[in-house]
């Protein structure tokens, strides 16, 4: 054998022999082995002997976490599980509910007082999250806060994949620092924060992503769904590097189960720095890109520029019963003594439906069409569509289950009927299509990206292992 090909054979099979499968169950025992047949009971345990290579199993069932599981306090925050090991490119540490199974993190019993709760407080890199829930977490300051389920700080290439985040008081997902970071096919859902300031839950997003550098790009949302969330589905407000958000749904955010007008409620808030003097703004000032993404009955706009200090790419997206469809709206600039806002600015918008906006006429508001790029939308083509124009306006369909890959539901809401007016209107932008010339709205959806774990492909962006 060639010297150089026994080396690579043995590096392969000495880090083949190395990895190990380590298990976490609800009748386990922290003073056992960690193998499937004699699990460890906690989270704590398994983290204490993971290393780059290995895989922490959770079986099903539901954990009850309990204040003496906080792996560490830091000032005004609890970070119940630290996770700051990392793997390596060729050997990610990754944290998987087991196959056919479903592990449920119940944080109801973790109400530390004076602390904001971190459930998952992420600054490793090349880490895996799959196949897990998150729910019951709580909040317990009663001033100005936000407690989180996922808070990802300074970990670059993780994965969060088929996670769910629901039925607590603290934002699904958080990110503030880190490059190239990937939420696949997650969902964040009924999250109400009733305790802090007004009791609206102001803070409680589905998916936040403010990163804190320039140099924190590569972070993508893809195959999310975020409603019934008391704040916006997706916020990206003071965010110093571009992030994607493709393929994604937001739904009935800003209001309650049971019908209570909460907070903001935007499907998708792609920007802005906030509207006080000086604010601290990034040069160049990011352009997040939305795109193929589908925003239904939001409490407040469906896409929202949200006082942007530079323009966003909007893309192949659907807008069907908020109140504005699309709202462009933009700050004047950033060094004004008063602070103004103008209609949007040096904005993309391609390729995009608006249908059956709750406020008349208001397909996209507060857009200055002479200072944005806009063509082959439903409104700038003055298409008069009908329901006849789409397969399904039921919008029931957006909570089905996902299939058992992780993926979004194949539904019909939205989707071009056979003859509607929105087959073959849309402007080639360089993704795949179907047929002579794209459809408008969502539904054209191609993924075209590859991850550093291999090729993401179909419809619904599952990672090819």
């Amino acid at each position: 054998m060639n010297p150089k090909h026994f080396l690579i054979l043995f590096a392969f099979v000495t880090v083949q022999a190395t990895a190990k499968n380590i298990y976490v169950a609800t009748d386990g025992n922290d003073n056992n082995s960690g193998t499937i047949n004699s699990p460890y009971a906690t989270l704590n345990k398994a983290q204490s002997v993971v290393t780059p290579g290995d895989t922490v199993y959770f079986r099903g069932g539901t954990y009850q976490i309990s204040e003496s599981q906080i792996m560490e306090n830091y000032g005004i925050y609890a970070r119940v599980f630290k996770m700051d090991k990392s793997g390596t490119p060729t050997q990610r540490i990754c944290y998987f509910g087991y196959p056919d199974e479903r592990a449920v993190f119940d944080l109801s019993g973790v109400k530390p007082a004076g602390k904001r709760v971190y459930v998952f407080f992420v600054s490793g890199s090349y880490l895996h999250f799959k196949n897990f829930e998150v729910v019951g977490t709580q909040v317990t300051i009663l001033n100005h806060t936000q407690s989180e389920c996922f808070h990802h700080e300074g970990g670059n290439n993780c994965i969060y994949e088929n996670l769910a985040m629901h039925d607590g008081m603290a934002v699904g997902f958080y990110i503030t620092k880190g490059a190239n970071n990937l939420v696949l096919n997650c969902d964040a859902y009924n999250n109400w924060d009733n305790v802090s300031e007004d009791k609206k839950g102001g803070n409680t997003d589905g998916f936040g992503g403010h990163l804190n550098s320039t140099g924190d790009t590569g972070n993508i949302f893809r195959g999310c769904r975020a409603w019934y969330n008391s704040d916006d589905g997706y916020d990206l407000i003071n965010n110093k590097a571009p992030v994607i958000i493709e393929n994604c749904w937001a739904f009935r955010n800003g209001y309650s189960t049971t019908g209570e007008l909460l907070a903001n409620g935007a499907g998708f808030k792609s920007g802005g720095y906030a509207m006080r003097a000086n604010p601290n703004v990034p040069n160049p000032v990011p352009r997040n890109v939305i795109r193929f993404c589908l925003a239904v009955d939001n409490k407040n706009q469906g896409f929202y520029a949200n006082h942007h200090l530079g323009g966003l790419d909007f893309y192949h997206n659907t807008g069907y019963r908020n109140p504005a469809n699309f709202n462009m709206l933009n700050r004047k600039n950033a060094s004004d003594p008063v602070p103004s806002d103008v209609p949007g600015y040096e904005h993309n918008i391609k390729n995009n439906v608006s249908y059956s906006p709750r406020t008349a006429e208001s397909h996209i508001v507060n857009v200055n069409m002479n200072e944005s790029v806009m063509s082959n939308n439903s409104f700038t083509l003055s298409l008069a569509l009908t329901d006849a124009d789409f397969r399904s306006v039921d919008m029931s369909e957006l909570t089905r289950p996902r299939r058992p890959d992780g993926s979004l539901p194949d539904i019909d809401l939205m989707k071009p009927a056979a003859n509607s007016q929105l087959i073959d209107r849309g402007a080639d932008l360089g993704f795949p299509f179907d047929d002579a010339a794209p459809d408008l709205g969502y539904s054209e959806y191609r993924a075209w990206y590859n991850s550093d774990d291999g090729v993401v492909n179909g419809k619904n962006g599952s990672v090819a292992r």
